[in-house]
């Protein structure tokens, strides 16, 4: 078991380095930690043919598990088409399988997955009502046979909060959580094409009861944060003018010691305010908390080329021991509407004794 994550005072002293080589407009200074990344453009997976999304999860029992939607899952043809579904992937890029557990509703617009994490022995997720491009909410789903069978939430999860305001991402911890560093789960927020994401947090045991969260406010000088348990008072914990689409990636980086937070955002050339926007680009960013304060590691406008993609993802599986390598997943429409991944490497300003 890798060893457990503590939280870090960090943010004074960042240097500010010439950032145009990142792309325009990146919203934060450069990383003092990750000096730059490279990607081994050679070999790219792509299975799941026709589904899209694919936000994900490292369970206990050693298996990725995987939310997609709009779809067939891993294995493109079958009868019927679902809305949302549920697959198990097996391996290690390039060498990878997959497995269809669960899916519900017809088309694309009974819901599809926010957000998935499995914590303990359960698989836990977010899942949106209806077409994930438009504002609608949050409803919860739960399995308790590895993804086999799921119980739907049938109101809004956080029914205090403005329409379109909904889970984004669940920052991952590793196999089953395991690498955690207390007993909360930490969620970002946030509405489409907007540039505020926000934080909160609520113990494992309460993640479906919203009554329970606590909402980030400020970093406090020794680098912790504050927090509120009243929605009105949050405060944002990320802003990137360009703003973002549908969903992040979060993960804790025990290699590096660092949490990185992957996110797609628009260029000038975009049109952020249709539904259908073109958007190819995208971001890293890490922190030495889930709030902060960030550095930006990588800003990159149509990446690889100019094809629609989002729901960038850094599983925490496939990071390698030293937190240096590492394989980027990401969905798209219509070229990329499946599961892609491909190899990245991270090199450090000063490698650790």
């Amino acid at each position: 078991m890798r060893k457990k994550v503590k939280f870090l005072a960090n943010g004074k002293g960042l240097s500010l380095q010439n950032i145009e080589s990142m792309g325009q407009t990146a919203p934060y200074p450069p990383s003092q930690i990750i000096k730059s990344v490279s990607w081994d453009m050679t070999v790219k997976t792509q299975n799941g043919l026709g589904s899209d999304q694919w936000p994900m999860t490292w369970a206990q029992d050693n298996s990725l598990y995987a939310a997609w939607g709009d779809g067939w899952g891993w294995d493109k043809g079958k009868e019927p088409k679902r809305s949302i579904g549920i697959t198990r992937i097996e391996g290690t890029p390039p060498n990878i399988s997959g497995e269809d557990l669960w899916g519900a509703g017809p088309g694309q617009n009974f819901g599809k997955p926010d957000a998935l994490i499995a914590i303990d022995e359960k698989l836990l997720m977010f899942w949106v009502n209806g077409d994930s491009r438009y504002d609608h909410d949050s409803y919860s789903a739960v399995s308790i046979d590895s993804g086999k069978t799921w119980t739907l939430g049938k109101e809004r999860s956080f029914p205090y909060a403005p329409a379109g305001f909904r889970v984004r991402g669940i920052v991952q911890y590793g196999k089953g959580y395991e690498n955690a560093p207390d007993d909360n789960v930490y969620i970002y927020f946030g509405f489409n094409r907007h540039p505020d994401i926000y934080l909160a947090k609520v113990k494992k045991e309460n993640l479906f009861n919203s009554a329970h969260y606590e909402w980030f406010k400020f970093i406090n000088e020794d680098g912790s944060a504050s927090w509120t348990p009243d929605f009105t008072k949050k405060a944002t914990v990320f802003h990137d003018n360009n703003a973002y689409l549908w969903h992040l990636s979060i993960c804790y980086n025990p290699g590096l010691e660092r949490y990185l937070m992957v996110k797609p955002h628009f260029t000038a050339e975009d049109d952020r305010d249709t539904i259908l926007a073109d958007v190819s680009s995208f971001g890293i960013f890490d922190a030495p908390n889930p709030w902060g304060p960030w550095t930006t590691v990588y800003y990159k406008n149509n990446f690889m080329d100019k094809l629609v993609k989002f729901n960038y993802i850094i599983p925490t599986k496939f990071l390698s021991d030293d937190g240096k390598s590492f394989w980027l997943g990401w969905s798209g429409w219509p070229e990329y509407d499946n599961i892609n991944f491909i190899e990245g490497q991270f090199e450090l300003f000063k490698e650790k004794p």
